[in-house]
């Protein structure tokens, strides 16, 4: 037993960096008896990009579109193989070394255990990912979201539902009610598109289940500088701009020069009030990537050969590839999509294999395209089924095609199983809208209503003392308590219209209480 497992050890180290399509097609396709398999990461699952715009609006769960990286590579359970959550911040290529930092339970308590570290390697594939790219646009890093992970997918969720509750409360004016139901989508690509006309469905048709009043002033605007749905032929994008706009979602061709909390600016000069801002428009090298000395691309990417090997001075460096957003060749870059990175990271996994049975490299890394797809909200899609075929989808049809191709390359019955329960809840019973909040925002929260009482408490108590003792006979007109609500006085500047709690706006309330004043009076006293 002590051989084996010594033997085991004996094996050469293959270290992944990153749980992304190409990090974990290139972990599954490794042998684990011919390696000791190392996978680097700061999530322990893999995220199914194509189906994470559904769960911003709740068509999907979020556990419905992550597979867990043990589920993909089952050794990972079983020492010598590992998983290790950590932040990888540099990559010795002459000493073999990945430089990582771990950090103990975040919120566990005030002192977390953070200490750097080495793995070391034979082989390293490195598919950390890369980074939204804000174009350097003032505002966008802080303020607007992007749409790559699970935990920014939940923050747009969170945000969209927050903006329909404060939406729903009576002191909302209906210019602010406007500008929070408002989202502005930046960048029409499949992406941006597909979370567009998600949201779009979404505010047709389940946001009676909040407030039927609310739903004329939900609105989507998607900003694109270039041309929408650039990747699909002229057909298939009339038809998804077509489709768009039949579900009320506004296209402008413009770019923006700044993000601010309430507003984007535009470079035609127009200023968007909006309560959600989601930018979809590529990505851009992330903090190792420039951090590595190696070659890179005019774009910031690692720079590779056609065997997807990292260049260093233009050479390979021995036993080191790259693939997924991360990695670009300078002769044939290829689009960062994921079947592209899916591609890679399995033609890695089995190049290694081939070389650890000591055989050399088999052809270069050749990419065919299958076709593009993207939904346009729950009814509708466009497909174009690649080169070969030449067949161009749109509508149901098209819709049913995208369902299933997705279905087919969900990596687990587990995973494929909630999407389907998740598809088929939502048609039937609508989106869910239950917002759950963490325990730090509902301490805030708490907070600042404590605070606000204490104020209103601090400011009606010199009132209440001046009328101590006195008393007057007043009369109000004999109308349901509930229908009094908070309005504007008329030829009051500062004050706007109100939403009322039945949906009314104020002129209505006022029409209402008149009705109401004509039917007798009857005397109380009043303190």
């Amino acid at each position: 037993m002590l051989r084996n497992t010594m033997l085991r050890l004996a094996n050469p180290n293959v270290v992944v960096l990153g749980t992304g399509w190409a990090g974990c097609y290139a972990a599954h396709h490794l042998n684990p008896k011919l390696c000791n398999i190392q996978v680097i990461s700061t999530r322990n699952h893999m995220v199914f990009t194509p189906l994470l715009p559904q769960t911003t609006t709740g068509t999907l769960e979020f556990r419905s579109v992550c597979e867990p990286i043990t589920n993909i590579q089952p050794a990972l359970a079983k020492l010598p193989h590992r998983f290790l959550r950590s932040v990888i911040y540099d990559v010795d290529f002459d000493e073999k070394q990945v430089k990582c930092v771990g950090i103990g339970v975040v919120g566990g308590s005030k002192n977390v255990p953070v200490n750097t570290f080495s793995v070391s390697y034979d082989y390293l594939i490195m598919a950390h990912g890369a980074k939204p790219n804000t174009f350097n646009i003032p505002g966008v890093e802080e303020r607007a979201f992007f749409l790559r992970e699970v935990t920014e997918a939940r923050g747009i969720r969170k945000r969209l539902v927050q903006n329909i509750m404060a939406a729903n409360l009576p002191t909302t004016s209906i210019e602010e009610a406007k500008r929070l139901l408002h989202t502005v989508v930046v960048g029409g690509g499949p992406t941006g598109i597909e979370f567009a006309a998600n949201l779009a469905d979404f505010f047709r048709e389940d946001i009676k289940n909040v407030n039927t009043s609310l739903l004329p002033h939900c609105k989507v605007t998607v900003l694109e500088a270039g041309e929408v749905l650039g990747s699909f032929d002229a057909t298939l994008r009339r038809y998804g701009q077509l489709r768009l706009k039949q579900l009320g979602v506004e296209i402008r061709k413009t770019a923006v020069v700044s993000v601010t909390d309430k507003q984007v600016f535009t470079k035609s000069g127009e200023v968007l009030p909006t309560g959600l801002v989601v930018w979809s428009t590529g990505v851009g090298s992330g903090p190792i990537t420039k951090a590595l000395k190696c070659d890179k691309t005019s774009h910031g990417r690692i720079s590779i050969d056609d065997h997807l090997r990292v260049l260093r001075d233009g050479k390979p460096i021995p036993n080191v590839f790259a693939a997924g957003d991360c990695a670009a060749s300078n002769e044939k870059p290829l689009p960062t999509l994921a079947a592209v990175a899916s591609r890679q990271g399995r033609y890695i996994g089995k190049e290694i294999n081939n070389l650890l049975k000591g055989k050399q490299m088999t052809k270069p890394f050749v990419y065919r395209s299958l076709g593009s797809m993207a939904s346009i909200g729950s009814h509708s899609a466009i497909v174009s089924l690649g080169e070969k075929l030449k067949l161009d989808l749109n509508g149901y049809a098209a819709l049913w095609v995208w369902k299933s191709a997705y279905l087919t390359i969900l990596g687990s019955i587990r995973s494929k199983l909630y999407v389907i329960v998740n598809w088929a809840g939502s048609q039937i019973f609508g989106r869910d809208i239950t917002y759950i909040a963490d325990l730090t925002e509902d301490r805030t929260y708490s907070a600042l209503a404590v605070e606000e009482v204490s104020k209103e408490v601090s400011r009606t108590e010199p009132d209440q003392m001046l009328c101590a003792g006195k008393t007057e006979t007043t009369y109000t007109a004999a109308m349901p308590k509930e229908s009094a609500t908070k309005e504007s006085v008329p030829g009051n500047p500062g004050e706007s219209t109100r939403l009322t709690p039945h949906g009314q706006t104020t002129e209505d309330s006022r029409e209402a209480q008149a009705a109401a004043a004509a039917t007798p009076a009857t005397p109380q006293e009043k303190v």
